[in-house]
């Protein structure tokens, strides 16, 4: 099995026709498609199946995607570890963060590490655990920063953990519960949350049930914490934000914060990776600025 075949199919995959990934790849479609056949006889099975669109994956060719992804991304960062490890500041860091994260630690421990590894490219997408689960296991992510909750540990993670943040309920000011200071007087408003019930945009159904109250049924999940305080700010929703993100952004002329008396649960900010995946030099290094820089936080 190549290598560079499976980063064949790879690309087979992502542009969805045998002639654009051919044109990517700069290679012949004949020679593409010999390639592909070659690999469907050693292992005995078809990957492609003809479309009218162009080709897509047969049942094994979706079982063997995200293995052939691992093993190409592992190629990858081990070339990059082995030539960071002789003294060449080259590659890549892939990384997802927080968007609380992201406004606040990274753009500080950016700024050293980016001075003194003017080549080596950092690839940073938003997101937060569980979303962004998928991309670790497949290798596509160095490590991610993000809320995490107890119950979300396992042995496939390891969870450093790096500070602990607040939250708070925001309204616009002129909402009729803009002044409520119970749980109780917010369980029937309508609510919009930042990610799904398991993830941190969620935190606030903790709250409600130390209460001894059910959790409110969000009306919307506007997966956008950056924009949610605009959203919020032009509609009846209630919504939770970390106490950092409070005040950016023209929005917070109009909004303000739910001064209700009960606790509200705080998020464990982590850095988290694959427990069995290896950091590459340049990875550990920026990771060692974010955790300086989050020792302020």
């Amino acid at each position: 099995m190549r290598l560079q075949t499976l980063r064949m199919l790879l690309c087979i995959h992502a542009c969805g026709s045998l002639r654009a990934a051919s044109e990517q790849l700069h290679i012949s479609q004949p020679a593409l498609t010999l390639a592909i056949q070659q690999l469907e006889g050693e292992l005995g099975c078809q990957l492609l199946v003809r479309t009218k669109r162009g080709v897509s994956l047969t049942t094994f060719g979706q079982a063997l995607l995200p293995r052939a992804s691992r093993i190409v991304t592992e190629a990858e960062r081990a070339k990059e570890e082995m030539a960071q490890m002789r003294g060449d500041r080259i590659g890549q860091v892939r990384l997802a963060s927080s968007p609380a994260i992201a406004l606040s630690v990274l753009p500080y421990a950016l700024r050293p590490f980016m001075a003194e590894n003017p080549d080596v490219r950092v690839h940073c997408l938003e997101g937060t655990y569980p979303a962004i689960g998928p991309a670790l296991r497949d290798g596509s992510l160095d490590f991610a920063l993000t809320p995490l909750r107890d119950e979300d540990l396992s042995p496939e993670w390891h969870a450093e953990p790096l500070y602990q943040s607040e939250v708070a309920i925001i309204a616009r000011k002129q909402h009729p519960l803009a002044r409520a200071t119970h749980l109780e007087d917010l369980q029937a408003a309508r609510w919009a949350y930042a990610t799904g019930t398991r993830g941190p945009g969620a935190v606030v159904d903790e709250a409600f049930r130390q209460a001894g109250l059910e959790p409110p049924q969000p009306v919307i999940i506007f997966e956008s914490l950056l924009a949610l305080p605009d959203l919020v700010a032009h509609s009846d929703l209630l919504a939770t934000v970390p106490r950092r993100l409070i005040g950016r952004g023209a929005a917070w002329d109009t909004l303000c914060v739910v001064p209700v008396t009960q606790a509200l649960p705080t998020l464990n900010l982590t850095v988290l990776r694959r427990a069995s995946q290896a950091l590459t030099p340049a990875a550990n290094e920026l990771l060692g600025w974010i955790r300086q820089t989050a020792k302020g936080e």
